[in-house]
């Protein structure tokens, strides 16, 4: 995620829809994925109840709802007072954005920021054991996880396409742009230097993919960007980039007004069943964003995109991991 300070104010899109309350509150809301049966939501909100961060206006903590009797309910705050059985205690007074179950449900992948640093993002993994869930862990702590964390920034729900090959988002002053998407695989059984995608789908401003943004195939990657070609509507837009014949990650192109507006369109994914597209708008240049939908048929370019499911659980395998506070 990103933010500027001009609050420009932008209309509303006009072709999707709002999921209304209580999924969006008074509060921002973002980044919104699912449990495999797309029964479950996992959010980020600054809403009533999420814990401060000093010196910042946004309080960025993540949030669960049930879908039950045909609707969502009242979200609950993954915070110290919920029941372990429930769900994890994660959220603290720094950032907890970029949530995400794994397909199995034991497990949720996020990222932790410093309040109000962009640049300072870790990938954090939490596990269910025996129906109890565990004390969240750094990526680095975790044996089954590539050591991708560094002191200059790793954000973004990552696009874990199987046990040996990762997309993910990194900051490298001097190496990266802005914000860049690469990938990491694993070969013989240990994970490899990570690798970017290359100059056409990485621009000289701040580009990032979410969750389920990978087709079936692997050749094709939706992309949140702040590029600013021609075709951008400004603030971050949604693209979709395909691979060439050689494998090699093409020009993105806009997905167009059904989706993009002059404001902040972000984090755009795809229910499980692969029919709906969700994700978060709001005025150029703020965080003051609610979450939307549209069906994924009636946004052109995305009607032949079939996307991966939920991502699998890498710690399948594992006990719970050893605490490292």
């Amino acid at each position: 995620m990103h933010g500027s300070s001009d609050g420009a104010v932008t209309e509303a899109p006009r072709v999707t829809k709002s999921m209304g309350e209580p999924i969006n509150s008074p509060g921002a809301e973002l980044e919104i994925t699912y449990s495999s049966d797309g029964k479950t939501a996992i959010f980020v909100s600054t809403r009533e109840g999420s814990i401060e961060s000093p010196g910042n206006p946004y309080n960025f903590d993540i949030w669960m709802s049930y879908y039950e009797n045909d609707a969502w309910q009242p979200p609950i705050h993954l915070g110290s007072g919920i029941d372990p059985t429930v769900g994890p205690n994660i959220n603290t007074s720094a950032w907890e954005l970029e949530p995400s179950f794994s397909d199995d449900g034991n497990v949720i992948y996020f990222t932790r920021y410093e309040p109000g640093n962009i640049l300072s993002g870790d990938l954090y993994v939490v596990q269910k054991v025996d129906g109890v869930w565990q004390s969240a862990k750094n990526w680095n702590d975790v044996p089954e996880l590539p050591n991708i964390n560094t002191s200059t920034g790793e954000e973004h729900c990552p696009i874990i396409v199987s046990d040996s090959l990762i997309y993910f988002n990194y900051n490298q002053p001097g190496v990266t742009e802005d914000s860049d998407i690469w990938k990491v695989e694993k070969k013989d059984g240990v994970w490899q230097e990570p690798v970017s995608l290359g100059t056409k789908v990485n621009s000289p401003q701040r580009d990032h993919m979410h969750w389920t943004g990978l087709s079936k195939d692997g050749k094709s990657l939706v992309i949140t960007s702040m590029r600013t070609d021609l075709d951008s509507r400004g603030g971050h837009d949604m693209w979709i980039s395909h691979q060439d014949e050689n494998g090699e990650w093409q020009e993105p192109i806009n997905l167009g007004d059904t989706i993009n507006t002059g404001g902040e369109d972000m984090c755009w994914t795809f229910t499980p069943d692969g029919k709906k597209f969700t994700g978060s708008w709001g005025p150029h240049g703020t965080y003051d964003m609610d979450i939307r939908w549209i069906y994924k048929d009636d946004v052109p370019l995305l009607r032949n995109f079939e996307p991966i499911g939920p991502p699998p659980n890498l710690l399948l395998n594992s006990k719970a991991v050893t605490s490292v506070d």
